[in-house]
């Protein structure tokens, strides 16, 4: 299955890597990042695509990158979708991703609503081509 991606320039000589995707029945932009272990929603948007219940504090020690330790929350959507693949059940984190929302509006971007990680791309079998500026998977359903 090959997922189009938006590839996007950020600054001279760097890209960032959005693609669309549904969560919960809503539409979700989502920036691949392959150097993120975990994939995580930004907490301020949970509210849009789950129940307040459903998101609990996240108990191990979790960080970004030139930051501390970060506040922490986990989930499970019970449905999130890319293309024709669809997942149900799946785990991600939750923090405040206010920081890179605020970048993303220097440059007139989209709000990212989650990012998705190397775990993710993993269990999808992930290979992404920037000549055709698609995400190949040979993952159907999870």
């Amino acid at each position: 299955m090959d997922i189009p991606l938006n590839v996007i320039p950020i600054e001279p000589e760097g890209y960032h890597l959005l693609m669309h995707a549904i969560i919960n029945g809503y539409k979700a932009n989502v920036l691949v990042d392959t150097g993120a272990s975990r994939t995580i929603m930004d907490l301020s948007r949970a509210g849009h695509y789950l129940a307040s219940n459903q998101i609990r504090k996240y108990n191990k020690f979790f960080t970004g990158m030139g930051a501390g330790k970060i506040d922490t929350y986990v989930t499970t959507l019970p449905i999130f979708s890319v293309g024709s693949i669809r997942l149900t059940d799946l785990e991600i984190l939750l923090i405040d991703m206010s920081s890179i929302n605020a970048s993303y509006a220097l440059y007139d971007l989209p709000r990212i609503d989650m990012v998705l990680g190397g775990d993710l791309l993993v269990k999808l079998s992930a290979v992404i081509d920037y000549q055709k500026k698609i995400l190949k998977t040979t993952t159907s359903t999870g």
